[in-house]
């Protein structure tokens, strides 16, 4: 099995993933599970707000909407990320419910795992379970909220050939949370759901959500996905809500396309294509410069360095909003650059954990 390249491969069907076996799943004496806030030496997770704090001292948008999840074998590890929709009781609910499922699912499902082909099943079955868990016990379906979710599997896989042992990172995903890879080796991240946002002049569409949101209360899954990537030892893997990524597109920063050497006025000048390809080829430097630019290569200084740049990056907008709490925010990304919003980031040394 060959590892030289590294794009992802992106699916929308199981059978359409690689032919590769998975080596049976190693848990050792524990097992980790987290669902908050924690630093390990492999695994670093956090969830903040950057909006804005209110006069009575509660931030805007409390509480977070974004929820997250971590299983960590001795050879595999199960991650995943909710980002409610909107703010308020029903999206945090759909996103904590939509967790709870996926993790159970893939409780009684680990052992099962023999190829690729079931990983990516067993993926897309999860999400089944997390939309049915959102709506279950409603009187109303519509009462239910809704939330993108994005859930993923590191394993080992196996390779007849004698080399060291071979990883595969495979996820789904609806909506726009992201993940990437980020390569020790070659100093490189890599975007492993690249062009899974579709609209993208409009954050506000997250291109998809579990719950109820169309028809008679059926999901959006416009941008339901596989995604799947081969890595190699010590490669880290980063999930993000898009509180994070946002806060790495040139727009929403309040680049100029002229400071991006494009031969245009204004971002709207561009096509759907050049847009997105700038857009992706911007935020892959940038996550380089943050990740690899200065200090230790290493989870928790990865998680910390990029919740603590959305954070610098959108201070004036928060700033603004704490002192003129009853005036509407400035759109104006090059005075006030960035997006506020719930952000959590997620990252995981890939390998063998003792």
């Amino acid at each position: 099995m060959s590892t030289k390249s590294q794009q992802p491969i992106v699916v929308l069907q199981y059978d359409q993933l690689p032919q590769c076996r998975v080596v049976n799943i190693k848990s050792g004496q524990s097992v980790l599970r987290v669902e908050g806030d924690t630093d390990e030496a492999f695994l670093s997770t956090r969830s903040i707000s950057t909006y804005p704090l209110l006069p009575c001292g509660e931030k805007d948008g409390d509480p977070i909407a974004d929820k997250l999840y971590v299983q960590v074998h001795r050879n595999r590890a199960i991650m995943a990320v909710a980002d409610g929709c909107n703010w308020g009781r029903r999206p945090v609910m759909a996103a904590c419910d939509a967790i709870a499922a996926f993790a159970q699912y893939f409780d009684q499902r680990q052992s099962e795992i023999q190829t690729l082909h079931d990983a990516g099943h067993y993926l897309l079955r999860a999400f089944c379970e997390a939309h049915n868990k959102i709506i279950q016990g409603k009187s109303d379906i519509w009462e239910a909220g809704t939330t993108t979710l994005l859930g993923g599997l590191v394993m080992e896989l196996e390779d007849d050939s004698g080399a060291p042992p071979r990883w595969g990172f495979l996820c789904a995903s609806v909506g726009d949370c992201k993940a990437f890879l980020l390569s020790m080796k070659r100093r490189e991240a890599t975007d492993v759901t690249s062009g899974n946002r579709f609209n993208i002049t409009d954050t506000r569409d997250p291109g998809g959500r579990l719950g109820p949101y169309i028809g008679q209360g059926w999901p959006d899954l416009r941008n339901l996905k596989l995604y799947f990537t081969f890595c190699e030892e010590n490669d880290i893997a980063v999930i993000v809500s898009d509180g994070v990524h946002d806060n790495l597109d040139p727009v929403m920063l309040g680049k100029l396309p002229a400071e991006l050497n494009i031969n245009a006025h204004g971002w709207e000048e561009l096509s759907h294509e050049e847009l997105l390809k700038t857009k992706s080829m911007y935020m892959k430097k940038l996550l380089e410069e943050i990740v690899f630019g200065s200090g230790r290569v290493a989870p928790s200084e990865i998680t910390k360095k990029l919740i603590d740049h959305c954070a610098k990056v959108t201070h004036r907008s928060r700033d603004y909003m704490e002192k003129f709490p009853n005036k509407k925010q400035p759109v104006d990304y090059r005075e006030y650059p960035g997006k506020m919003d719930h952000t959590t980031c997620v990252s995981f040394q890939i390998g063998r954990s003792k």
